[in-house]
């Protein structure tokens, strides 16, 4: 299932405060889950920003100019397309399309995506020993697709490393995962989220779950050898495996993606008992 749409997991969430709770987290649990959201929504924001400077600064510019036309220049394509490879000469062609406007970077953020994403292994942790609610099957597939980008692709595959998709991918990630942290880590600490946040959490999903799916299926092809001219049947085991991810990226995106709108009609349409920024009393939210 993508891994850039994140369903609404309660994992950061405590249970609602009623005479029921006594098996939601203590005091201690709470403050742990508290710095475990903020750790990772800082971790996330220093990714965005080392994502967002290699943006703003291409390793290469058309030409050299003033100052003034330099400035310009640096928002027209960049020429990173021969410096793009991939194991098919669809993605081939396709990463160095979109590498006219989105420079790599790889060397520029891997280094903190790998820790920081990691990091998202506690989640599962969290739910096996009962510190939080969340469906265990869920979880771990979530987090392990992440993961399987992370250190099955991109850590496996230097051919990804110059292609502008991961670079379109960690963008989706970051913008996702800031607001998606602090908004738990206020409900956490028993404070309402900003309105501007909790709008944040439950809209952005329109623009970043497409961006993100797409560009992490686009990277997992860029990694399949040349099909054509008979070429799958040299297929081994492994390419077989992310040829079927690809396909099944699609159909997963359409599942979060409703899943999705529907969670904002509840948090932002006025769904009944609903406060805007407040705790979901739902199981799921």
């Amino acid at each position: 299932m993508p891994s850039t749409k994140n369903t609404e997991r309660t994992s950061e969430k405590p249970l609602p405060p009623t005479k029921e709770r006594s098996k939601g987290p203590s005091s201690l649990s709470r403050a742990y889950l508290i710095a475990f959201n903020v750790v990772s929504a800082l971790g996330w924001a220093y990714v965005l920003v080392l994502t967002l400077n290699a943006i703003a600064n291409p390793p290469t510019i058309k030409a050299q100019a003033s100052s003034f036309f330099s400035r310009v220049l640096s928002y027209l394509p960049v020429s990173v397309g021969s410096k793009v490879r991939a194991t098919n000469q669809f993605s081939a062609s396709l990463s160095a399309t979109v590498a006219r406007f989105v420079p790599p970077s790889y060397s520029a953020s891997f280094s903190a995506v790998a820790p920081v994403q990691s990091l998202a292994l506690l989640e599962v942790i969290h739910v096996i020993v009962g510190l939080v609610r969340s469906p265990l099957p869920t979880t771990a597939m979530q987090v392990a697709s992440r993961l399987l980008l992370v250190w099955g692709i991109v850590a496996r595959f230097p051919n990804t490393h110059a292609n502008p998709v991961y670079t379109t991918m960690v963008l989706a990630w970051s913008l996702t995962e800031v607001p998606r942290y602090a908004f738990y880590a206020l409900g956490l600490a028993g404070a309402a989220a900003p309105q501007w946040l909790t709008w944040l959490r439950y809209t952005t999903f329109y623009v970043l779950y497409p961006l993100g799916a797409g560009s992490e299926a686009m990277l997992m092809l860029s990694t399949v050898p040349e099909w054509r001219k008979g070429g799958w049947q040299r297929f081994g085991v492994e390419d077989w495996a992310r040829s079927v991810l690809f396909a099944i990226w699609w159909p997963g995106l359409y599942v979060m993606y409703t899943y999705m709108m529907q969670q904002r009609r509840k948090v932002l349409g006025g769904a009944q008992g609903k406060k805007l920024g407040g705790k979901s009393k739902t199981k799921a939210d």
